[in-house]
Formats: C-alpha cells, sequence, structure tokens
C-alpha cells in the first residue's frame, strides 16, 4: 500500500521511491535548495520528483535508487558519519560541499558524476508552477502581450489529425514496413504510399500526443511523455545527455525546428573540402544535384523560411532579446574590428507556421505551429494509404539467410505483432537503428553496426545583464554565429530546463535563478570525431548508457575556443558577468575584469576547462552508428541505404552519416530521405 503524505494542505502518494529514500530525498532537498522564502517545501520537492521519476519509462531510474543509496549509506559510512538523513542540516550541508559539491582524493570522478543528482533537486523545485513568480518568469498563456490569443487561435492552415491504424489481429501484412517515424521514416513511408503506391505500415513506440488538451508548457509533464528515457539517456560515463524524441514524429515534434542545408555550413580548412565530399572518400556515395533537389522539395512541404516570416500575424518579432543579445554582441565586434565580417550569423530558418514565440518547442507544439512530420509528411502518407500504428515497440528484425521477412513487435499492452514484410527500413534515430540491429543479429553480416558514431556537442554560457531582457518571452533558439569550426547559437529556456545548466551549489544557484529574467544564453556547438560506439551488450546499455563516447583533444581545444569567444560576444552586448556552465566548478568572468581582454578569457577557460567532465555538455544530435559506405569494412549500409549482406533490409536516418555533419541536422535527414525514395529501391 502506497503510504499517504501531507503537503502544503494537499495528500500526496508515493509512487516510485520508498518511505525511505523519500526521506532522503526531502533531507537533501532541504539544504540544495538554499534560498529565502521559497514557495515550496522540501517535502514537496520530494514529491515531485516522485511524480516525475514515476512518469518516466527509462531503465535508468533503477539506477537513481543505487545513487540514494550510495548517498544515504555508503558515503557516510566511508566517512565515519551517521546516514545522511540522520545528520544536522549543518552536517548534510557540510557533506554534499565536500562530497559532491568539491569533490577531492581518489573518488573524485566517481563523485562527479553523483553530483548530477543535482539535477533531480532543480527540476523538482523550479518545475513546480508556484515557484515561477518567484524567478520573474510567466507561462505563455498569462503573458500580456498574447491577451488571451493562445486558446481562441486555432491549428495553422490544413493541419488535421493523424488517423491511427488499430491492428485487429497479431499478423499484419505490408510491403514496405517503416520502423520510426521521425524525420527519416516519415519521409520514407510517405514516398513509398504516394510515389510506389506500396502498402506501407509505418510504426513507432512513442505516442501520439497533440493538441492543447494534451500538451502543455509543463515540462515535468512533456519530458517524461514525449523523450526517450524520459529525457535521461547520458554516455556510458554519464557526462554528456542525449536528447532524442520518441513520440509520432520523433525529434521534429520536439525540437526547434532549425533548418540547414549541407553547403550552407562555413567549413574550416582543418575540416576539408566539405561534407558530401568526404563522405564519398568514405565510401558514400550521394549525388549532390540530387540532394538539392531533396532538400527543395523537402522545404516546400514543411514551409521552410525565414524566422520573423514565419510569424503570426501581429507577432513581428518571436525571437525576442535572447536572439537580439547574442547578434548585437557580434556586430559590436565586428564593427570595431575585433572579429571577422565574413563569419556567416543571422537568424535561423525554420519550419514554422504562423508561429507564436511562445518559447515551448522542446515540448510540441500545442497550437499546431510547427510543420513537423505530424503535420505534414505522416498525414499525407495516412491519405495515400499508409498506416499508422503508435506505442508499438519493434524488438526484432526477423530474417531467412539474405532476406528479410518481417518485424517482430510488443504493443503498449503487451500484446505481440508480426508485421509480415516485402522490405523493411530502419529509421529509428542514431542509436535505436543500431540497436534494434545488433538485437536482431544483424551485426553478425554487417559488422560495422554501431560504429563511427559522433555527436553535435553543446556547451552553454549564461550572461547575465543589467536589467531584464525575459529571454524566455520568444522563440527557445532564434539566431547563430557560425565560426568556421564551431557555432555558436542562441538558446533559452523555462526555469526547469534552465535551472540544470546554472552552475553553483546552494545559495550561490539560487541567488542566480533570481536573476532568472536578467539572463541570456548561447551554445558552443561542435561536431565531434567519430570515435565513439554504440555498446553491443545490452546490460551495459540500460545500466549504464547506450554510448561509450571520450571527447577528443581536438574537440576540447574547439570548445574552449567557441567558449572564450561567446564571452566575448556577450560582454560586447553589455553583459556584467559571464557563467560557466558545470555540474562541479563555479565559475563566472566579470566584465570589470575581462572586457576587451580575449587573452584573458581563453586563459581562463583553458585553465579551468581542461576536462569534458568540467563542462555542462549534452546533445540533441547523435548521429552515426551505421555509417554509409560501398566498402562493407567501413559502413553498414551502401550508397542506396541498403544494409550491406541483405537483399531487402535499408536504414534511413542520422546514423548513416559516415562523418558528423556539425550542422543541426534535422533538414539533411529529411533530404537524405527523399533522396532514398527517388532510388527506385522501395
Amino acid at each position: 500500500m502506497m503510504a499517504q503524505q501531507e503537503s502544503t494542505g494537499e495528500t500526496r502518494s508515493r509512487q516510485f521511491f520508498s518511505r525511505r529514500e523519500m526521506r532522503t530525498l526531502e533531507k537533501f532537498a532541504d539544504v540544495a535548495i538554499d534560498g529565502h522564502k521559497e514557495p515550496i517545501s522540501p517535502r514537496d520537492i520530494a514529491f515531485n520528483i516522485d511524480e516525475q521519476i514515476a512518469r518516466t519509462n527509462s531503465n535508468r531510474t533503477r539506477s537513481l535508487k543505487l545513487v540514494l543509496f550510495l548517498v544515504e549509506y555508503i558515503l557516510p559510512l566511508l566517512s565515519f558519519r551517521p546516514p545522511f538523513s540522520w545528520m544536522s542540516k549543518t552536517m548534510r550541508r557540510h557533506f554534499i560541499d565536500r562530497k559532491l559539491a568539491n569533490p577531492r582524493g581518489l573518488l573524485s570522478g566517481l563523485m562527479q558524476n553523483l553530483a548530477r543528482v543535482k539535477i533531480l533537486f532543480l527540476t523538482g523545485y523550479y518545475g513546480d508552477p508556484r515557484v515561477f513568480n518567484s524567478v520573474h518568469f510567466t507561462w505563455p498563456d498569462r503573458r500580456d502581450k498574447y491577451k488571451g490569443k493562445l486558446e481562441e487561435l486555432g491549428p495553422a492552415d490544413g493541419v488535421e489529425p493523424v488517423e491511427l491504424f488499430e491492428p485487429t489481429s497479431a499478423t499484419l501484412d505490408a510491403e514496405v514496413c517503416v520502423i520510426g517515424s521521425g524525420a527519416a521514416g516519415a519521409v520514407v513511408a510517405y514516398h513509398a504510399a504516394t510515389k510506389y503506391g506500396r502498402d506501407v505500415v509505418l510504426i513507432e513506440e512513442g505516442p501520439y500526443v497533440q493538441g492543447m488538451a494534451e500538451i502543455s508548457h509543463d515540462d515535468s509533464q512533456m519530458i517524461p511523455k514525449l523523450y526517450k528515457e524520459g529525457g535521461l539517456q547520458t554516455t556510458v560515463d554519464l557526462q554528456m545527455s542525449i536528447l532524442q524524441g520518441k513520440c509520432l514524429g520523433g525529434a521534429t515534434y520536439i525540437n526547434n525546428a532549425i533548418c540547414f542545408r549541407l553547403g550552407d555550413e562555413a567549413l574550416s580548412p582543418a575540416q576539408g573540402p566539405g561534407v558530401l565530399r568526404r563522405w564519398k572518400q568514405n565510401g558514400a556515395h550521394i549525388d549532390e544535384g540530387r540532394l538539392a533537389e531533396s532538400y527543395g522539395r523537402v522545404e516546400k512541404m514543411i514551409n521552410v523560411g525565414a524566422l520573423d516570416d514565419r510569424a503570426e500575424e501581429g507577432f513581428s518579432d518571436i525571437g525576442g532579446e535572447n536572439v537580439a543579445k547574442l547578434l548585437s554582441g557580434w556586430k559590436a565586434l565586428v564593427d570595431a574590428g575585433k572579429a571577422p565580417a565574413d563569419i556567416k550569423s543571422g537568424r535561423f530558418k525554420k519550419n514554422y507556421r504562423r508561429c507564436l514565440g511562445c518559447g515551448s518547442c522542446t515540448l510540441a507544439c500545442r497550437y499546431k505551429r510547427k510543420m513537423s512530420m505530424v503535420e505534414t509528411y505522416i498525414p499525407a502518407a495516412v491519405k495515400a494509404g499508409a498506416k499508422v500504428i503508435v506505442n508499438c515497440h519493434a524488438r526484432q528484425i526477423e530474417t531467412n539467410g539474405r532476406v528479410v521477412t518481417g518485424v517482430r513487435c510488443k504493443r503498449k499492452d503487451g500484446g505481440d505483432l508480426f508485421i509480415r514484410a516485402k522490405k523493411v527500413v530502419v529509421s529509428c534515430g542514431a542509436i535505436g537503428s543500431s540497436v534494434l540491429l545488433m538485437r536482431s543479429g544483424i551485426h553478425k553480416r554487417a559488422r560495422r553496426i554501431g560504429s563511427r558514431f559522433s555527436f553535435n556537442a553543446n556547451t552553454p554560457l549564461i550572461a547575465r545583464f543589467p536589467k531584464p531582457v525575459n529571454s524566455f518571452d520568444g522563440v527557445q533558439m532564434g539566431s547563430y554565429i557560425d565560426n568556421r569550426d564551431f557555432m555558436l547559437e542562441s538558446w533559452f529556456g523555462s526555469p526547469y530546463a534552465f535551472s540544470v545548466i546554472v552552475p553553483g551549489w546552494f545559495g550561490r544557484h539560487f541567488q542566480r535563478m533570481q536573476e532568472y529574467d536578467r539572463l541570456a544564453t548561447a551554445g558552443v556547438l561542435i561536431g565531434t570525431n567519430n570515435n565513439a560506439r554504440v555498446k553491443r551488450m545490452a546490460f551495459f546499455r540500460n545500466l549504464f548508457g547506450p554510448v561509450a563516447y571520450a571527447m577528443t583533444d581536438l574537440d576540447r581545444e574547439r570548445i574552449r575556443r567557441g567558449m572564450a569567444q561567446l564571452a566575448e560576444v556577450y560582454f560586447a552586448a553589455g553583459a556584467e558577468v559571464v557563467y560557466l556552465s558545470s555540474f562541479v566548478l563555479d565559475l563566472e568572468m566579470k566584465a570589470s575584469e575581462f572586457k576587451d581582454r580575449p587573452d584573458a578569457i581563453k586563459a581562463f577557460i583553458d585553465k579551468h576547462a581542461r576536462r569534458q567532465m568540467d563542462l555542462n555538455i549534452n546533445s540533441a544530435h547523435p548521429q552515426g552508428g551505421n555509417p554509409m559506405s560501398d566498402d562493407p569494412r567501413i559502413g553498414a549500409v551502401d550508397s542506396q541505404f541498403r544494409v550491406h549482406g541483405y537483399d531487402n533490409l535499408f536504414v534511413c536516418d542520422a546514423s548513416v552519416f559516415p562523418t558528423t555533419i556539425r550542422i543541426n541536422p534535422q533538414l539533411t535527414i529529411m533530404a537524405m530521405a527523399d533522396y532514398l525514395g527517388h532510388l527506385d529501391v522501395l
């Protein structure tokens, strides 16, 4: 029986953690959130955490119980202290400060990873709407400029709900089965159904979430519902979070709708002659002219255009101040002769239609203004006869020699489904596609499955300005500076998401969040070396993370140079202080000491941001794992997307990229899928 607890006058029930674990959570929250007149209690925070983890479908939630056990018993025992929850508040504060906030000694690396437990308490506190007023955040539907319009406005023109298919038996026949409904799978299914008239079944592991009834601005509700592993997915060493969608439409439904073509990026000499020519050197032969035609078709289908041209009438600047600060700082440097004038910068192109600039893109668009796969390719495929099945997990691809015979699936209700198919296209995304192929034994023939994995890796910097800028009021990502081998991209998030990147513990972190309305943020984005690998053993994938990765010295150097340049940009824009985002370090640069001193900025960053674990690094753009090459010694699939060693098995998604493309990849993934759709192999 669940225990009953009282919290601010309400009765709340434990859902995931035990009574002992809840006590640890509450006692930790009591010191971790250290401010004045906190709107909610430590018990509220504990229950918020419990409810959020209960909503999260991930094997990694079990490891949180182990972390709490270590904090409650093992770490105190090693220090000859009583259990954590038995300590006085002063002792608990000292314990966290010594063991997690400022770890020392032989176990410092382990302690730095355990310090990430702080995320639970930050999201448990700053994700509670009762906290919003204290950090000067206003939910979109309560902002004066909208004046009730958000609830009155309907979806963008022509957007209709997707008609789903519900199997009536445990076996289903298809000419083409497409696994995954994201940027690649939806486009492939569309072409198979419309261009070739195939009997198509499109399956999606996640749910179909739509409209105002099911989509809200509440991160704590939506992230467990829409993200793979509920947003908890990381590399094996826990040092990089990996965000991927798990819903109909995949990442296109929850991303920031940024659209770059290959060729839009500015390449440094060190990166070579261009992405497609580097791919060709690795045996991946993609025709540039035909790919350009695919880009054009996709851009028309998903309504790609300039950011402000995609705004709802009456909302001319949906970018907001966060977008403006990045560009104004860069312009000031260029005008002063302190930055090259030929560096590309500007506002992103996006696949919006009548955007309102509410700033909740990564929680799906409850106003249906993002032209994701759910609003474009998937309904068009359904009209052509494709069957779309959600909450359907592909567990194994059945084979007979070189021929794939079908896909075995598990439904959310526990029922089995076997899809007999003449052709199978795997579009589960980087990681997911490799895992499915490994689980099906495909890697025994195509031995490069899981290899040449890479990321668009990002680390943020935070700038504080003298006056409120209300960065939350506008699109989350709107502007960029492309400095050839790294990108600077504006980003901002709700208190829930933003609190995780703010450095510091206890009162320092609390104070910085009190200045939330005066903060601006951008990230340094690099395309990493393709030295990562998807782990083959399910035990390690489930317990620690699916990808083994260690950042190279060259990649760390590029990130540090990007951080130094971004700090210069913010000082030129008028920032008082710039913070480095870290789980461990608490570092800041003051304008009074560092402005107009680029060498001092770089020296400071080089000194303190030496290791990958020193920085808060994440990626929403994993790539590779099933690299394309006509040489099976290098790649898992050939230039027609066919898996080596099989006649009717294809992979089409970011996992086929032989190298990272560095820019936001969604448009290129869609264009590659369109390219496949015109190869006459479906």
